[in-house]
């Protein structure tokens, strides 16, 4: 899981410094609307990933902490429910929303920068 959640690191960084490149040179706003979109989707996948590792550590731990007389379940489903709160509380951790927030925000004020060198 931590290997899915260091590529999507790279793609994030990939495709918006990509986008933000072209963007200089061509259709600014709509590259930088997408460079924001694709970063966030990225950080949507990162913080999912993560929900189904914390998911499986929890598992993990149900069953080592079962008395050794009880039968073990081998079932590897993780607990759902609530599973879309606790998917966004977990992209909202401080160190995907530092990381992703930076790219958006970076894209945004290039947005911001672009659009005002266009009209002015």
């Amino acid at each position: 899981m931590s290997k899915n959640s260091f590529l999507f690191k790279g793609w994030a960084v990939s495709v918006a410094s990509g986008l933000a490149a072209f963007a200089a040179i061509g259709d600014r706003r709509a590259l930088l609307v997408f460079a924001v979109t694709s970063t966030t989707l990225f950080w949507a996948m990162d913080g999912y990933y993560l929900w189904l590792e914390r998911g499986f550590v929890a598992l993990h731990n149900k069953v080592a902490e079962a008395p050794a007389s009880q039968p073990v379940d081998y079932v590897m489903s993780v607990d759902k429910t609530k599973a879309f709160r606790k998917w966004l509380r977990t992209m909202l951790r401080w160190h995907l929303v530092l990381f992703y927030g930076t790219i958006v925000a970076i894209d945004v004020i290039a947005a911001i920068y672009f659009r005002k060198v266009t009209n002015g």
